[in-house]
This record gives structure tokens, C-alpha cells and sequence, in this order.
């Protein structure tokens, strides 16, 4: 697991706000190995690992962005982000006249994301940043909280020290501390932000209505849902999509599976390694070895009828599934899948779901999701799938080595997925470039 380093060595200097002045330093910002930081002073023509800039801008946009830095996941693939949550996630948005290098951070749940790219070359700024992420690294969520909470409050003490007290960073920064101490405040704010909205400009009566319906429903399954529901995404109202399914009719399954249930969903893994090792399982348990696993197969698993499913039309348009848990390990399953082939991976997702997620004594924890978001329960569902329908074993097998787009094509047809997925199982396991290219400084972002 990386490690995450926010370092000032103070400098002061300049006759700017008080604030301003009494924080300025050289700033090193370091992801693992990789320093942030580095840059070309572009006067000097000289290189180094460590810019003058301004520590309190940076602790204020951290403050600010508290929540939905810690709760607001990533928007799917096919989403833009608004303006709004980049506001919330892009360290540029620190500004006051300052150059910060660009990096974006976003939760997945259990990891914090980090991407980053070098400055543009066409950018005629006195400071331009060389490094940049490829892909992005993850840090653990509470090592981010941690080293984010040490930094706020070094630049505070540093304010203190020279006499500058009372500041509007340190007022906020008592803020968040108070709600952090606060269950309901703590669960209200974490509300606001799945949801899309900065602290205190969510109505009041929809943050009630999520937290009543997180009673119902569980709060690890409303973390889920309610980010795809968010206002920027949603076309209607956040909760509404939700609790249209909730109380609409469904088709009624019944769960059939059982595997060693030693991988657990809080185990400190990748969430691809825990789907490798659960569909690898479940794959033993039905003794279905390399034989390609049959629509019929999908249904028996979920326990549903043949012709019900077949003859299911789920509505024109929706952002979520869900399957709601009834008595007697029964489900109502509410799908949203219309093409063939992206049926076959919404079933497979959600038994995968089930086998780390639903089967469980606690009825509320037990709810079967599955989005588009990236989260890190998401993200295991999409690697269970596509590893339960198409083995890298197998897969590596019928290619024989020819990667070609034709193959993969052919490949695609063979296991009944897209050819989307077998690439990305390629590419995952280091047999194929990325279809996005890394020599592209652009692709080193999740969007």
C-alpha cells in the first residue's frame, strides 16, 4: 500500500494577508515514491522536489472539502464530472493565486484514489510540474484522514506560533472537528456528500428522508445507491429512483449458493482479489470447471424463474439495481439490464454480491446494489463477473496467444461477454496494453 506525505518547510516572506504570509514554505507532496511536487522552475531553469507556495490555502480546501473527500466516490465512466465535485476533489481548486500541480482525489470507500498529470507544455506558468500517476494510487482511507488531519492542524499550530489566531481556517477546522465527534452530525454530513451537496446546502428535509430511509435499508447499502442517485447524476429527485424500486413489484428469486465463506467483504484485499478468489470458488462449488456458464446457470444461482426473468422489461431507464431482501432467503430482484450480454453480467454481478455481500444474519446488510459508480464494492462485482464468465485460465487458453482485435472479438462471443470485459481482463493481468494509452498524459485521469 502507498503511503501519502504532505511536507512545509515554512519560509516566510511576501506582504500578503497575515494567514498567507506567516505559512509560506516550500511544499513537498509525495504519493509513495512519486513526488507531486517536482517541478521546473521555469526562471531559474532549475529543478526541484519542493515548490513555494502557501500552506493555508491548501488546509483551508481540505477543510472545506472535509466530507466529500472522505464519502463523495467517483462518477461512473460514462459521467463528466461537474464542476462542482471538481471543486470538491481537484487540488487546483486550492488556488489564491498559487500554482498547485493537478491531482484529484476521490474515496472508493475503502482506498483514497489519487491521479495526477504534469503541467501542459503549453502553459506559460513561472512553475511547471514534470510528474505525473500512472493509472492512480491508493492510499487507505483512515491513512488519508490521519495524514490530512495532521496537516490542517500543523498549519494552524504554525499560525498560532506567530501570533495569528482565530482564523477562518481554524474556526471551520473546529467545525469538522465537532461533527466528527458526532454521530448524527457525522451521519448527516456523510448524507449531504453522497448525495453531491457541500455542507449545509442539501435541504434539510432530504437529508432526513435519506437518513430515515438508511433505517431501512442499511447504511452500507445506501452509500451505495445514494451517490448514483446524487443530484448530479439523477434526473429526478436524489431519493427518488430508490424508493421507486423499493415499493414497485419485482421478480422474486431465491438465492441457491454456498461456497467457503473465509473470504469476508472487510478483508484488507484488492477488491479484484477478492473477486478472483469468491468466483474461483463458487466456479468449484458447481463443478462447472472450464465449461462456459449458461444463461440458465445465471438463473438457477438467483433462484429465478426462467420465463418471469425472460419475459421481465425492466423500466426505460435506470442508474441502479437492487434486490430487496424478503423472508426465507428470498429476494425481489429489481434489474435494469436490456442487451442480452449485459444481462448475463448484471446476474453474475449480483451473485457475486450475494456471496460476499447478502449472505447475511443481518436482514439490513443483506440488500443487494449494483451501479455504475466506482466504488470499492462496485469495482469487486465487475471483477467477480468477469472472472465467473470468463476465466483468465480459460480465456489465456481459446486466444492461444493471439491478442488481436479480432480474437478478442471472437473471444467475446465465445463467453457471451463484451469484448470490452475480455480486454480489461487483458489488460488487468498485463497481456495487453490499456485501451487507454498512458503516453497520453490525459489517460492518467479517471476522466
Amino acid at each position: 500500500m502507498n503511503s501519502l506525505s504532505l511536507n512545509f518547510k515554512w519560509l516566510t516572506s511576501g506582504n500578503d494577508s497575515p494567514e498567507i504570509q506567516q505559512t509560506m514554505g516550500m511544499f513537498g507532496l509525495r504519493v509513495g515514491d512519486i513526488s507531486l511536487t517536482q517541478n521546473e522552475d521555469t526562471f531559474s531553469q532549475t529543478i526541484r522536489d519542493t515548490v513555494l507556495v502557501s500552506a493555508y490555502p491548501l488546509a483551508a480546501w481540505i477543510a472545506s472539502s472535509w466530507w466529500r473527500l472522505l464519502f463523495e466516490p467517483l462518477p461512473p465512466t460514462n459521467a463528466k464530472p461537474s464542476v462542482n465535485w471538481r471543486m470538491a476533489h481537484e487540488l487546483t481548486a486550492a488556488n489564491q493565486g498559487f500554482i498547485w500541480p493537478r491531482v484529484i482525489l476521490a474515496s472508493d470507500t475503502e482506498l483514497m484514489q489519487i491521479w495526477s498529470t504534469p503541467s501542459k507544455a503549453v502553459e506559460q506558468q513561472s512553475v511547471r510540474y514534470i510528474n505525473s500517476i500512472e493509472g492512480s494510487c491508493s492510499i487507505n482511507l483512515h491513512e488519508f484522514e490521519r495524514t490530512a488531519e495532521t496537516f490542517i492542524e500543523t498549519v494552524i499550530s504554525r499560525l498560532k506560533a506567530t501570533g495569528v489566531d482565530n482564523t477562518p481556517l481554524a474556526n471551520l477546522w473546529q467545525e469538522v472537528q465537532e461533527e466528527r465527534s458526532d454521530r448524527y452530525a457525522s451521519q448527516y454530513r456523510r448524507c449531504e456528500a453522497e448525495l453531491g451537496f457541500e455542507p449545509d446546502e442539501c435541504p434539510e428535509s432530504l437529508v432526513e428522508d435519506t437518513l430515515n430511509l438508511a433505517k431501512q435499508i442499511g447504511s452500507k447499502t445506501l452509500s451505495e445507491l445514494a451517490p448514483a442517485c446524487s443530484k448530479d447524476l439523477s434526473e429526478a429527485q436524489p431519493l427518488s429512483e430508490i424508493l421507486k424500486q423499493i415499493q414497485s413489484s419485482g421478480l422474486t428469486g431465491n438465492p441457491d449458493i454456498s461456497i467457503d465463506d473465509s473470504v469476508n467483504p472487510d478483508t484488507p484485499q484488492a477488491p479484484w482479489q477478492r473477486a478472483n478468489k469468491v468466483a474461483s470458488r463458487l466456479r468449484d462449488a458447481i463443478d462447472i470447471r472450464e465449461n462456459l456458464i449458461t444463461d440458465y446457470k445465471l438463473y438457477d444461482l438467483l433462484g429465478l424463474g426462467k420465463s418471469e426473468y425472460e419475459a421481465w422489461t425492466p423500466p426505460r431507464r435506470q442508474h441502479i439495481s437492487v434486490a430487496v431482501p424478503l423472508n426465507e432467503n428470498r429476494f425481489n430482484f429489481h434489474l435494469r439490464k436490456k442487451h442480452p450480454i449485459a444481462k448475463r453480467f448484471e446476474l453474475a454481478r449480483l451473485i457475486g454480491d450475494y456471496l460476499l455481500y447478502g449472505n447475511r444474519e443481518n436482514r439490513e446488510a443483506s440488500w443487494l446494489t449494483s451501479t455504475d459508480l466506482r466504488t470499492s464494492r462496485q469495482k469487486y462485482q465487475r471483477a467477480f463477473a468477469a472472472e465467473f464468465l470468463c476465466p483468465l485460465s480459460s480465456l489465456q487458453d481459446y486466444l492461444d496467444n493471439d491478442y488481436s482485435e479480432s480474437a478478442i472479438e471472437d473471444a467475446g462471443d465465445h463467453f457471451q461477454v463484451s469484448s470490452q470485459t475480455v480486454e480489461s481482463i487483458l489488460a488487468n493481468n498485463g497481456l495487453i496494453s490499456s485501451p487507454q494509452s498512458v503516453s497520453d498524459s490525459e489517460a492518467s485521469l479517471p476522466y
